[in-house]
């Protein structure tokens, strides 16, 4: 980068308080800093996601406190626009908002900035000549604009499996809900009701329509919806903010992969293209040299100690590693006690994370995973470490973009378990597209979860025991030649997510062409 840069970058990010949305960011500014010593980025988040930031950048520099590291370190400013111990990320954003206008201000006249959770000062940096914003976080754009117009450039930042951007946001035409707000607005004065009246209820719909988005098996609409999910959450008010702040940007990064969804993504700079606006396809957003480095434990030896434990009894690729992320978990409890059942009884180690806060599991599973010496139960793993042991072989997931990507580009296939969001269309991608991994139905929930899919007339029953069925067949096809042809298909989608960023990768030649176009 370095060699044709004509100005000094200075990135600006923020987003709302997911980390699904700002772990990639974290790759991304490492990858700028590291390829251009002039350059800046400065990260403007909420407190709860700081200290998981700053792990992030420590790890991508791997720890060393060479003169070149600790130059690029000082570069690469995180910090948080006020104090909260809160985890709540309606909570945290609100202010969030509020504090963002005089932040932006200060950075733009290269004032020092401090960090309202560390107190820290930030020297003054040069201003930040490109903004990058995460697509949900539209109050940010609107308050970008309106100091700099389009003086300084917005980029949106796409997070999440591309197919669902366009289901989400995209054109009709594409299979899209389009401006679902607009839409939303229109039948609520048409009905004289307020737009919170009408909620999800145009675009959550189980009527049996047939959707096909491009990239993806033709889906029925239910299936979008393949559990009965333990909190409520009115998603159309996210889609409502995610389209404003994408047809307010200028051009729109996109953190998935071509290699993973190449017809997904013709499809959607199709859509950008009409909208005149530019799509660069910078993903997948790992660290450097991953699948390929060691990743580091991140401090848990129980973990280390129990894959090497299971390398050395089981041999390669027999550990089976579950989680849903931080938010999901199974609304049915009998169904992950089945999994677990099954998996004990087949003598199929496993590694069970349950950080979400919705997870119960009883004192007594826990007690028979840890008694039963090949399960290893935690409310926090260090996933990518995991995924890049030659111990494991599975990954039971949720499906969201971030965990697949992960997966994927250690070369370990998935077991779909999708939940919501953007994971239906992943699972359904995953395993029916690619042949990466396979999708559980029986644990599938809700009047809507147990209606057939489209593709191939499966239909979940309701019951435990079909559950313990399906994963004991699962267990069995990972073990034979199934398994064998999974594997293979993920270590060739490893090796084609480790090309996209290395010289004349895909993903590199965009961010190339990304920063000759605004004349970095």
């Amino acid at each position: 980068m370095s060699s044709m840069s004509q100005k000094i970058p200075h990135f600006l990010f923020s987003a709302f308080p997911s980390w699904g949305h700002v772990r990639s960011f974290c790759n991304l500014a490492a990858r700028i800093v590291k390829d251009n010593d002039s350059s800046f980025v400065t990260l403007l988040l909420t407190p709860n996601l700081l200290n998981r930031a700053k792990d992030e950048l420590e790890v991508e520099f791997k720890g060393k406190a060479s003169e070149s590291v600790v130059r690029r370190s000082s570069c690469t400013r995180i910090l948080a626009l006020f104090h909260s111990e809160s985890q709540h990320p309606l909570e945290l954003f609100e202010p969030h908002a509020k504090a963002y206008a005089a932040a932006y201000s200060d950075l733009l006249q290269s004032k020092a900035v401090t960090c309202g959770m560390t107190k820290s000062v930030f020297d003054a940096a040069p201003p930040p000549n490109v903004v990058v914003l995460d697509t949900v976080a539209y109050p940010l754009f609107q308050i970008t604009r309106a100091v700099t117009g389009k003086s300084v450039p917005i980029i949106s930042w796409i997070t999440g499996h591309v197919s669902s951007v366009i289901r989400f946001n995209g054109l009709e035409r594409l299979g899209g809900l389009g401006d679902i707000g607009a839409k939303i607005d229109a039948e609520a004065a048409h009905l004289g009701v307020t737009a919170k009246d009408i909620g999800d209820s145009l675009w959550d719909t189980s009527n049996g329509t047939v959707i096909k988005v491009p990239g993806l098996t033709e889906m029925y609409d239910w299936e979008y919806f393949p559990q009965k999910l333990p909190f409520d959450i009115i998603l159309s008010d996210f889609l409502r903010l995610s389209y404003a702040g994408l047809r307010e940007s200028d051009a729109g990064f996109v953190t998935s992969a071509y290699v993973f969804e190449a017809e997904s993504m013709e499809a959607i700079k199709s859509w950008f293209s009409e909208w005149n606006q530019d799509i660069y396809i910078i993903g997948p957003l790992l660290p450097t040299g991953y699948g390929i480095d060691e990743e580091s434990d991140r401090g848990s030896k129980e973990t280390s100690d129990f894959l090497q434990k299971s390398l050395v009894e089981y041999g390669e690729n027999s550990v089976m590693l579950i989680s849903f992320g931080t938010v999901y978990w199974p609304a049915v409890q009998d169904y992950i006690e089945e999994v677990i059942e099954a998996l004990i009884e087949k003598k199929f180690p496993f590694i069970l994370c349950y950080a979400s806060p919705f997870a119960t599991l009883s004192d007594e599973l826990i007690e028979r995973i840890r008694s039963s010496g090949i399960g290893l139960v935690s409310k926090w793993s260090p996933q990518q470490y995991i995924l890049n042991h030659p111990a494991t072989g599975w990954f039971v997931s949720h499906c969201g973009h971030n965990s697949t990507m992960e997966s994927l580009g250690s070369g370990t296939p998935v077991i779909c378990w999708p939940f919501h969001a953007d994971q239906p269309m992943g699972a359904a991608h995953i395993s029916e597209d690619l042949k990466v991994g396979l999708e559980l139905v029986e644990v599938r929930t809700g009047d809507r979860g147990i209606k057939p899919l489209k593709r191939d007339r499966r239909q979940a029953k309701g019951t435990r025991e079909a559950v313990g069925v399906e994963i004991r067949q699962v267990i069995d096809d990972c073990r034979g030649e199934k398994g064998k042809i999974l594997q293979k298909n993920a270590a060739e989608m490893k090796a084609k997510l480790a090309g996209v960023w290395l010289d004349g990768g895909d993903s590199k030649k965009d961010f190339e062409a990304f920063l000759a176009k605004y004349g970095f």
